[in-house]
Formats: structure tokens, C-alpha cells, sequence
């Protein structure tokens, strides 16, 4: 039966795509063989959407809100 690794990701404030780069950073060293990335927060900036794209992994984000 095949599974996928899933890392996992909690902020209590706001994404920005600076602490998505470091979160996806961090991720890949912790957990190489993952699968995916998935991220919960309070709000995500516009930028960090636009950038999950660019990642060669697949990264979810999970936000209350979203902030232009």
C-alpha cells in the first residue's frame, strides 16, 4: 500500500513569503522524503499564494484569512 509523508506546519500570526521560504527550508532538512508541505496560520500575504508554485514540492496552505 503506498503512503506519503506529509510534513506539517502551525504559525499562530501571519505568513509572509519570507517565513515560507524558511519554512519550506526547514522542512526539506527535517523531513527529506516528504511529500508534501502543509501549512495552517492566522492570514497569508499575497505573495506567499503566488509563491507556492515555485516550490518543486506540492505546499497546501491553510489560513483564516487571506491579506492583499
Amino acid at each position: 500500500m503506498a503512503y506519503q509523508k506529509i510534513a506539517l506546519e502551525y504559525k499562530d500570526r501571519h505568513l509572509t513569503r519570507p517565513m515560507l521560504d524558511q519554512i519550506v527550508g526547514a522542512q526539506l532538512r527535517a523531513v527529506p522524503d516528504a511529500t508534501e508541505i502543509i501549512i495552517r496560520c492566522r492570514s497569508v500575504a499575497r505573495t506567499a499564494y503566488e509563491a507556492v508554485d515555485s516550490y518543486s514540492i506540492k505546499i497546501t496552505i491553510v489560513a483564516r484569512e487571506v491579506t492583499p
